[in-house]
């Protein structure tokens, strides 16, 4: 093959390894999954009501109007079920933050707390709409400590089960350090950035941060590979 020939296969095949999809779907699984148990009833509930505001109606069958503010400290498990691994707690408040009488508008502002595993004392800080009714609700990661110092990102948050009004979510947790590179979850955490030992948030994604660096490696080995072609090589 002439080097000419060979110099355009070889720029062919960087352009779609290189390619923005191609360095998209490592970053299409969440950095952590996990679930969140909010309880109100029993006598030691996790969600508290602390103001009852002067709104009135709400969704129809909830006890709830404009105003009403929670404050939680919640359970954050591997799995659906209360009894599974405890990684953390949802610590902040919610408040009704509609009018609306047809669906039951949240205002959320938690930090996700984690208690055990090597996010052993980082958190996430998130704040965020959320559309109770909707299956799939988008929150912001605004921000967080430890590991995740200076975090941005978002969490898919979702209705898993509800009994009465007590209620567990699933959360997919997308989360990003400030240099635009992803967390990996199972990553060892060095003393400077805080965190514990063991494991921590189910499902972790593989690093981002890794993944491009790994393009960025081979696309400058592509491109001296290239430049040797070039010359005869």
């Amino acid at each position: 093959m002439a080097p000419t020939s060979r110099a355009a296969v070889l720029l062919l095949v960087l352009a779609l390894a290189c390619s923005p999809a191609a360095l998209r779907a490592a970053d299409t699984a969440p950095t952590m999954k996990l679930f969140l148990h909010d309880v109100v009833s029993g006598s030691n509930p996790t969600a508290v009501q602390v103001i009852k505001g002067p709104g009135s109606g709400g969704v129809s069958g909830l006890s709830t109007g404009f105003g009403d503010t929670t404050v939680i400290d919640d359970a954050l498990t591997e799995t659906s079920s209360p009894t599974s691994t405890e990684l953390g707690r949802a610590q902040g408040f919610y408040m009704v933050a509609s009018q609306s009488s047809s669906s039951l508008t949240l205002m959320v502002c938690i930090n996700l707390y984690f208690t055990s595993g090597d996010n052993n004392g980082s958190t996430i800080a998130v704040m965020g709409h959320d559309d109770a009714m909707a299956a799939v609700r988008e929150l912001s990661v605004v921000g967080g400590t430890g590991k995740f110092r200076m975090a941005t990102g978002y969490v898919l948050w979702k209705t898993s089960s509800m009994s009465a009004n007590d209620g567990v979510f699933e959360l997919d947790v997308f989360v990003n350090t400030s240099n635009a590179t992803t967390i990996d979850a199972s990553a060892p955490v060095s003393p400077v950035d805080g965190g514990g030992s063991g494991g921590g948030g189910s499902s972790p994604a593989k690093s981002g941060a890794a993944v491009k660096s790994g393009w960025v490696s081979a696309c400058v080995v592509g491109l001296l590979v290239m430049v040797l072609v070039g010359r005869g090589w």
